[in-house]
């Protein structure tokens, strides 16, 4: 048999050219991989399982300091003051407003007695409190009067709520000139209002030992002990100091009544002001009643002069009213009580008979 012919192994000088170029062209695409790999701009793969510990590519920052404040414009030069001419003592400056004459402030003497003031009256409208601090205090009025108590009497007035007759009122007194007893009764629509009081009696007036107010079915009472100083109230069941000049809601207009009998003429000019510490039957406060005039009321049994007294705000923004009219030909007894509610609610008691005088 003949032999298998065998390829043909020779490797001409173009063949070697080829492969060279291969060769180069294979090395310069590894040079250039890895070029780029080293510059980041390549991701070459890692080995699995191994992290990435590449760090990403830094940016340098360039921080610029804040802006500064504006600066603020310069304050505007002030002129210089001039120099104040020394003035004497007492002697008004031009730039002192002069002040406008007011009622003379209500001056209470040492021991609580009541004292009073007199000024233009008229209006019932208590000085602000602290208008004239700087002001040199009032002088001290009259002391009160001996007290003349009035006769017991029972008087019977009509009862009017906003001009609209209710039934009649009336007012109980009765004293033996040791001990008196006061009750004042009024109804309103159907709801019956008593108000008693009761005590001793001495010079200067009324000394209450028991003040009750009975409003539908509810009853509240206070005590008073003037040996302690003690003002205790019932229904409450806490006790205060019983103060100088004391009386309670209602005692106060009959010791008014005893004043007036006792000396009319300390109530010839209005703005003659009296000052009493008043309870009911919860707490005590200070009372102002004040002479404002006379005025004739219309009992409708005949016309009547009377002296106008109005209870003073006892507080800022109290703005309820009391007025009590005494007359001269009743013995200086009410012809007319008359209280205005916040709301603007009046309630009257207009004189028409009484009993036992």
């Amino acid at each position: 048999m003949a032999a298998a012919s065998r390829p043909d192994k020779t490797v001409t000088p173009d063949i070697k050219k080829q492969r060279r170029r291969r060769w180069l062209a294979v090395a310069a695409i590894v040079v250039i991989l890895h070029a780029l790999a080293l510059l980041g701009l390549v991701h070459m793969p890692m080995w699995p399982g191994l992290p990435d510990t590449r760090l990403p590519p830094t940016i340098d920052a360039i921080l610029l300091p804040p802006p500064a404040p504006p600066t603020p414009p310069a304050p505007p030069r002030q002129p210089r003051p001039r120099a104040t001419p020394q003035t004497q003592p007492g002697t008004p400056t031009p730039d002192e407003p002069t002040s406008q004459a007011s009622a003379p402030d209500l001056a209470t003497s040492s021991g609580g007695a009541t004292t009073a003031t007199t000024g233009p009256g008229g209006e019932g409208a208590a000085a602000a409190p602290g208008a004239s601090a700087g002001a040199p205090a009032a002088e001290p009025g009259p002391p009160a009067p001996q007290y003349t108590a009035p006769p017991s009497a029972t008087m019977h007035y009509a009862s009017y709520v906003n001009g609209v007759q209710n039934p009649d009122g009336l007012i109980r007194w009765e004293q033996d000139g040791k001990r008196y007893h006061l009750a004042v009764e009024t109804r309103v629509l159907w709801f019956r209002f008593v108000f008693q009081s009761s005590g001793e009696m001495g010079e200067r007036g009324l000394v209450p030992g028991r003040y009750e107010e009975a409003r539908r079915s509810k009853v509240e009472v206070a005590r008073f002990d003037p040996a302690a100083g003690v003002v205790a109230f019932e229904t409450r069941g806490n006790q205060v100091p019983m103060p100088a000049n004391f009386q309670d809601r209602f005692s106060v207009f009959l010791q008014l009544v005893g004043w007036v009998r006792a000396d009319p003429q300390r109530y010839a000019t209005p703005g003659v002001t009296e000052t009493f510490n008043v309870a009911d039957t919860r707490d005590v406060e200070a009372m102002q009643v004040q002479y404002v005039g006379e005025d004739t009321i219309d009992t409708g049994s005949g016309m009547v002069r009377a002296k106008h007294f109005v209870r003073l705000p006892r507080h800022p923004g109290d703005k309820r009213r009391v007025e009590i009219w005494l007359a001269q030909s009743l013995g200086w007894m009410p012809a007319r009580l008359r209280q205005t509610e916040p709301d603007g609610t009046q309630i009257d008691l207009v004189y028409r008979s009484s009993e036992g005088r």
